[in-house]
């Protein structure tokens, strides 16, 4: 936890100094920005104006030992990077148009995070927004149920 971004932006890093194109994509969980090494990376790719870099951070208010904002509340998380010099966006994190609008938009030298509000467990009833789910493995018949109430479109 708190590595993805910092090997992230050596990723990016790395590819402008070689010149090539392509952006490196980075998904973290919001309970990883609790890790100094995150915040390090952010100031890092602000500095070389890596552009190339596109940061997903999974915001469901849910991390290992609680509710976000119970162990280390994190709002306002987008001005939190905009100050790191980010460009940012908060999105809902269930809209894959929002998604794809948003981590395909021009940054103009600066590196961004897409801050995607989403809700754990959701489509199912019994699991959504429950902390239990963060680590609890499903036999085949909670799995099984759990199949049978998501929509697929």
């Amino acid at each position: 936890m708190g590595h993805g971004l910092p090997v992230s932006v050596g990723m990016a890093l790395a590819k402008k100094r070689a010149g090539e194109d392509g952006i490196v994509y980075c998904i973290m969980s919001e309970g990883e920005l609790n890790e100094g090494s995150v915040w390090e990376a952010a100031m890092l790719a602000t500095h070389h104006k890596l552009d190339n870099l596109v940061a997903i951070i999974d915001v469901n208010k849910i991390q290992a030992m609680g509710h976000t904002k119970d162990i280390i509340d994190l709002e306002p998380i987008q001005d939190r990077w905009q100050g790191f010099g980010w460009s940012a966006d908060r999105i809902d994190g269930h809209e894959y148009q929002a998604i794809e609008k948003s981590i395909t938009s021009e940054t103009a030298g600066k590196p961004r995070v897409v801050i995607a509000d989403t809700v754990k467990g959701k489509g199912v009833s019994f699991m959504e927004g429950k902390l239990l789910y963060h680590y609890k493995s499903l036999d085949e018949e909670t799995y099984q149920k759990a199949l049978g109430e998501l929509q697929y479109d």
